[in-house]
């Protein structure tokens, strides 16, 4: 996942206290619970509905050496959760294996979710809180897509 324009980065809003209470990767949603300070992957269908905050690498280690450590998230480590509320309508690339599926059954115009595995998935936005608009296919990390953010 990489956001495409420097207004993002000016203009998200994020919560960086909670933990990953399992092992997550960057571009997977997540639903935080605050007063446990804690950062999971939706429990349910409903839970994916709601999930407006997606896992952006908080780089607090300075001995990373391996590509892993840079998006992988593991169990207990403090997670930055971007709420994606904040940056409506601006676009965002996700790599082939933030989708589940693939980016082989994407098109322009699809439209994207989260699932309650965390990773994007085709499907209608009816009753999503965030979603994205696919605009076209990319480059990205081999294969990905370009997408906007929308919010409902």
């Amino acid at each position: 996942m990489k956001a495409k324009t420097i207004g993002y980065f000016k203009n998200v809003q994020n919560v960086g206290y909670c933990k990953a209470a399992v092992d997550l990767k960057v571009g997977m949603g997540v639903i935080l619970d605050r007063a446990a300070k804690t950062a999971n992957l939706p429990a349910s269908a409903d839970e994916a509905k709601a999930c407006h905050r997606i896992v952006t690498n908080i780089n607090d280690k300075p001995e990373m050496h391996n590509y892993s450590e840079t998006v992988e998230v593991k169990e207990g480590e403090y997670v930055r959760a971007d709420d994606l509320t904040s940056v409506a309508n601006m676009e965002m690339e996700f790599a082939d294996y933030e989708i589940n599926g693939g980016v082989d059954s994407v098109d322009a115009g699809d439209t994207l979710v989260f699932g309650t595995d965390g990773l994007i998935v085709k499907g209608a936005s009816d009753g999503y809180k965030v979603y994205f608009e696919v605009i076209e296919k990319t480059a990205y990390m081999g294969k990905g897509i370009l997408a906007v953010i929308r919010v409902q």
